[in-house]
């Protein structure tokens, strides 16, 4: 199994093709890049107080976000404060906390199975791979509905969403420049 902490193009066959994701299950107006000024990260979550998650599960939904968006030349998905947006929206959603709560006690148990008295943040990153990459396979490809896979997609969904509309997604990752006036419009060169 590929390792995708080294390179940004093999992180495409684990979180899919972005396009995907734009079908947002929350309002607009929960985008991280609308909910802090255009100048700064989401604050630490002992700064900003998390809204859901516990701590235990926090650290597990920011390991899976930085294994689905790592860290490269640029901030990963914790670096961009990704964590922290989910944390927001999910705790809105008591349909998404059910579903979030059931997928990481599932991550546990299969990682107890895979190691013996271990839980998913206690195992490797090739073992912590291995359980999610058919989660993401089966996610992507659309062919089950388990409650597992739900979980996962939801996840891959908030963590390209948060950081793709974050200002390390948005301007350093993908080298947004905004609104800028032109003083002409150049032809186009077909």
């Amino acid at each position: 199994m590929p390792t995708y902490s080294s390179d940004r193009r093999s992180l495409l066959k684990i979180i899919g093709a972005i396009g995907a994701t734009c079908a947002y299950p929350f309002a607009g107006d929960e985008l991280l890049g609308q909910t802090v000024p255009q100048h700064e990260h989401f604050p630490a979550p002992a700064q900003a107080g998390q809204r859901f998650f516990n701590e235990a599960d926090f650290r597990t939904i920011s390991r899976i976000a930085d294994l689905i968006i790592p860290a490269t030349d640029t901030p990963g998905a914790t670096g961009a404060g990704v964590p922290e947006y989910i944390d927001m929206v999910i705790a809105r959603n008591t349909e998404q906390q059910l579903l979030v709560a059931d997928g990481l006690r599932w991550l546990d148990a299969e990682a107890g199975r895979i190691a013996p008295d271990r839980k998913f943040l206690e195992i490797s990153e090739d073992q912590q791979l291995s359980i999610l990459q058919p989660l993401c396979d089966a996610a992507d490809a659309k062919s089950s509905q388990a409650r597992n896979v739900q979980f996962f997609a939801l996840i891959k969904g908030l963590t390209a969403d948060g950081y793709y509309t974050s200002r390390t997604g948005l301007l350093e990752e993908l080298g947004y420049k905004g609104n800028a006036v032109r003083s002409e419009f150049p032809a186009c060169k077909d």
